[in-house]
């Protein structure tokens, strides 16, 4: 098996990992970072790639609490001090800690305002000039981002928890169910999964559709690991953004990849949008906690709160791309091009 799988098959532990560590140290990281967020004007998320994807899960909760935003790092590397006062606090996403941008964003800030470090390495750079470190605890990474995405989404939603105020018995569990589930998807599911890789074929172009918050965390870097992994034109798309204008490219030839955990309502403009799309000849796949009786494939998560979406939806995203890179010819996870750090702009 490639080094990649390799990886993947460990994050339902290295979640636990990371769920404990936090817990046995009583939330000091998550505390003293939840502290700093507490007594600034503004929050501002940033980091590249995955790391900038990350914050779409919690935005909207922090947001009831503290004016946030997420800006791109190298944009912050560029405008930061245009854009960041000394009142406000810096939330700065890296696996590595170790990204160019990451590295130009603390040259620019430090002293400027307190910097919050999200970072799997306790030795990095990022982690060396932070304020307060969250470390992911994910373990070695040198292929696609994988477990460090999922501890990364579980340090966001206990930070977003201890910012609001909220018991981190709730998240805490969720995060403990969810990595069952991710356990039974990567042991149980492989068939499903190869099955519905087969049918994204040829997969030279795959789009990814979410809603906002998680969804559209999961639709990004989903996008962006199947660009790695197995070479195919993908993006995401919120589901407004797909119907102003790129629905024009439905046809027997599209992919899609829909990941919904709406409720109510959004959960009724997903399906519409969804049934439209396949009435268009395209072949769309729904990833979902809820049951279909329209006609559409779907890929079935037991979870129903949106922490264990996200985690089982990544154990999923992951496996389909090793199936579909496969089918191309590709080994997932095996750089040809690029590295694991990006060390120039």
């Amino acid at each position: 098996m490639s080094e990649f799988f390799n990886e993947v098959k460990t994050q339902p532990e290295k979640l636990i990992d990371f769920l404990e560590f936090q817990k046995s140290s009583g939330y000091k990281e998550i505390e003293g970072a939840a502290g700093l967020i507490n007594k600034a004007e503004n929050v501002i998320f940033s980091g590249m790639g995955t790391s900038f994807y990350a914050p779409e899960c919690v935005i909207s909760d922090i947001r009831y609490a503290k004016r946030s935003f997420i800006i791109e790092a190298s944009e912050l590397a560029r405008d930061g001090r245009n854009l960041i006062g000394s009142e406000d606090v810096l939330v700065l996403l890296s696996q590595s800690g170790e990204s160019v941008e990451i590295i130009n964003v603390i040259g620019k800030m430090k002293g400027i305002c307190p910097i919050i470090g999200i970072t799997n390495d306790e030795d990095s750079t990022l982690a060396r000039n932070s304020d307060v470190v969250i470390h992911l605890m994910a373990g070695g990474e040198k292929s696609i981002t994988n477990k460090t995405f999922t501890n990364t989404m579980a340090a966001l939603y206990l930070l977003a928890a201890a910012v609001t105020g909220k018991d981190y018995s709730g998240i805490y569990a969720d995060l403990r169910e969810s990595a069952q589930e991710m356990g039974e998807i990567l042991e149980e599911r492989k068939e499903e999964i190869q099955s519905i890789a087969s049918s994204m074929e040829p997969a030279d172009v795959i789009h990814f559709i979410g809603r906002e918050g998680v969804s559209m965390t999961i639709a990004n870097q989903s996008a962006l690991i199947f660009m790695e992994g197995a070479t195919t034109s993908a993006r995401a798309f919120s589901s407004g953004a797909f119907r102003h204008g790129p629905i024009e490219i439905c046809s027997p030839n599209h992919r899609v990849i829909m990941y919904d955990n709406s409720a109510d309502d959004d959960r009724k403009v997903m399906r519409e949008l969804a049934l439209q799309i396949k009435s268009y000849g395209s072949h769309i796949v729904v990833v979902s906690s809820e049951m279909l009786d329209e006609g559409l494939s779907l890929f079935r998560i037991k979870a129903k709160s949106a922490i264990g979406f996200s985690m089982a939806a990544s154990m999923f995203m992951e496996l389909l791309l090793i199936e579909t890179a496969r089918l191309r010819g590709r080994v997932a996870g095996e750089f040809c091009i690029t590295n694991k750090i990006c060390s120039s702009e």
